[in-house]
């Protein structure tokens, strides 16, 4: 749950603002990067529309899916055992405070996971936007 569902709400969370800032429903066009001298931003996923959605949730899909096996080996590790997240709350929380900490490093890293959005969503387009409504 915490792998799909993070991701998942905060992707439709931006894609509603998108629509309520004239996002684009349909169609398909290249956006116009940081005219204004700024950096990437998620208003420049937004412009993809729906595609740029679907895209960034991929992207953090595998952020997630890669986050909690590090924090595992990390703390397998430190501790010389696997965590037991079902049956240890110690372990629950030092795998959470490792994918915190990982998170908050990641933060450095969100103009390449807008990055590989943006790189993603002409394909997201093609490959599964398409098929679906067609």
């Amino acid at each position: 749950a915490i792998v799909t569902g993070v991701p998942a709400i905060t992707s439709y969370l931006y894609y509603n603002r998108g629509k309520e800032e004239g996002g684009e429903e349909g169609g398909f066009s290249l956006p116009k990067f940081g005219g204004d001298g700024e950096g990437l931003s998620m208003a420049d996923v937004k412009k993809f529309g729906v595609s740029g959605t679907v895209a960034y949730i991929l992207t953090e899909l595998a952020f997630w899916a890669v986050a909690f096996p590090v924090a595992s080996s990390a703390l397998y590790q430190t501790t010389g055992h696997w965590p037991d997240v079902i049956n240890d709350p110690t372990d629950r929380g030092a795998v959470l405070a490792f994918i915190f900490t990982g998170a908050n490093i990641a933060r450095l890293l969100v103009p390449v996971r807008l990055g590989a959005a943006l790189a993603l969503a002409p394909w997201v387009d093609e490959n599964i936007i398409n098929l679906v409504i067609s």
